[in-house]
């Protein structure tokens, strides 16, 4: 099945925006080995395929792919260095709290200074 131009471009932006290579419309495999990202998950609530699992020898094509990726399949395994959505769904939120700003003002003064400030254009080089 032959693809116009504008079809093969907005495929392959589709593909590199998933995280897939520039050339990878170009040069893709017949078969490749995909990881779940996503968990699979039945209609009734049970888990079907966990994430991490391999699914190998499906077809390489770049729509099929770009389908797949859309479902949580790539190429590569589920891991901290991901940046797919579902792997940093499941990262854990950072739980650092910025100090106040008058904190880590008083913090930097010297202990002879007093509170006044002087601006820039009255100070004395």
């Amino acid at each position: 099945m032959a693809i116009t131009t504008k079809e093969r471009t907005e495929l392959r932006q589709d593909l590199v925006g998933q995280g897939y290579h520039w050339d990878y419309i170009d040069e893709w495999q017949p078969k490749v080995s995909l990881y779940r990202h996503r968990a699979m998950i039945s209609p009734s609530g049970d888990l079907v395929s966990d994430v991490g699992t391999k699914l190998d020898n499906l077809l390489g094509n770049p729509d099929y792919v770009s389908r797949k990726a859309r479902q949580g399949l790539y190429p590569w395994p589920p891991g901290d260095i991901c940046t797919c959505r579902w792997c940093a769904e499941r990262k854990p939120e950072p739980s650092s709290v910025a100090p106040s700003v008058e904190k880590v003002v008083e913090e930097d003064r010297s202990p002879r200074r007093g509170k006044r400030r002087i601006g820039p254009f009255s100070q004395q080089s």
